[in-house]
């Protein structure tokens, strides 16, 4: 196998810059989620790495081979598509073995090879059946399979659940992750899902406008996001931000919102945030909340409930117990952990110490 990396590499069309500047690492047998939203430059950056889009400048390696010259056939690597890309008219088996066929493996080697990685993915009873006569969730199967017979060196998978349906995609986010664990090939792995990264990746790189904003752990990113993009995109329901400003170690926001205990703090615009299950709901006359408003909507989700109220116009939601009741505009205290308080400068975005 491989590691994958990125040497100063931008990509630009016309005067538009799509990558720039990315120094990045893949290890050997990782598995690597490019997060954020469209436009960020994250399809692009894995397309550079398939040799599907030329390296406007900087150098990518596939182990120690520079590959920026080399064509994509030449990579060993393979590609997995939100589309699927099967072709209609062969079966399941043809489909998966067409990248054997292409090799000129022997039939018999090459139905050997086809039979033991359909019985991986949980197909081999399908062998026989066209891509029409399968379910969604089977024909990313199909597609993933054909992608394992190759035994690349990197594995390349542009946002493959997206067409899936909710419990589909579960399922399939397991599977993905014991194959990866199982097969131990380096994987690049693209979506603007942060669920999907959270479970799949053992790194994250979340990229806007076209650079990694920061590279780490799911866990990592999720408990110490780096900069307000961060902080606002990794989370369901998203980190609470409210801006405000900071005096005397305090953050004054709209509706009243006061947070104390800022002393570190050397910036007088600021954005504070704070994750919803970091938030409790209590009395609206209790001592030391930080906010008293009214309720403004209460949603059930199953394992908790979601309540939401304004600070000015802003929303600021809670992730309360399950049992929760309260009714619209009835008066609440909302009380934020202190160690949990998140501060990032309005100009800069990037988070300062509190």
């Amino acid at each position: 196998m491989a590691s994958v990396t990125f040497k100063g590499v931008a990509k630009r069309f016309g005067g538009f810059t799509a990558v720039s500047g990315l120094n990045l690492e893949i290890r050997d047998k990782e598995f690597l989620v490019l997060l954020g939203p469209s436009g960020c430059g994250k399809t692009t950056t894995m397309r550079m790495v398939a040799g599907l889009e030329d390296v406007s400048e900087g150098e990518i390696f596939i182990g120690e081979r520079k590959v920026n010259d080399v064509l994509p056939k030449y990579r060993d690597v393979a590609m997995v598509f939100q589309s699927y890309a099967l072709y209609p008219h062969l079966t399941v088996e043809d489909n998966i073995g067409y990248p054997l066929k292409i090799r000129k493996v022997p039939k018999a080697e090459r139905r050997r090879i086809v039979g033991e990685v359909a019985k991986r993915v949980e197909l081999e009873t399908m062998l026989g059946r066209l891509p029409k006569e399968l379910s969604g969730g089977q024909r990313q199967r199909v597609a993933l399979a054909r992608a394992i017979v190759r035994t690349p060196k990197v594995f390349l998978m542009d946002e493959p659940l997206s067409n899936l349906d909710a419990k589909l995609r579960v399922q399939m986010r397991a599977e993905l992750k014991h194959l990866q664990h199982e097969l131990s090939v380096t994987t690049i792995y693209v979506t603007h899902d942060q669920i999907e990264a959270m479970t799949l990746a053992d790194r994250v790189a979340v990229m806007n406008k076209g650079v990694i904003e920061q590279l780490d752990t799911p866990k990592e990113i999720y408990n110490n996001p780096k900069t307000l993009f961060v902080a606002g995109f990794i989370g369901s329901p998203p980190m609470n931000l409210i801006e405000g400003e900071v005096k005397d170690g305090v953050f004054l926001g709209a509706g009243g919102l006061r947070v104390e205990g800022l002393k570190s703090a050397t910036v007088a615009k600021a954005v504070i945030g704070v994750r919803p299950e970091d938030v409790k709901v209590v009395g609206a006359k209790e001592q030391g909340i930080n906010l008293a408003a009214p309720i403004y909507s209460v949603e059930l989700t199953g394992e908790s409930t979601l309540v939401s109220v304004h600070a000015g116009d802003q929303l600021v939601t809670m992730r309360a117990d399950k049992n929760f009741v309260g009714d619209f505009d009835q008066m609440i205290g909302v009380r934020a952990a202190p160690d949990r308080v998140f501060l990032f400068d309005q100009q800069s975005r990037a988070r300062v110490a509190v």
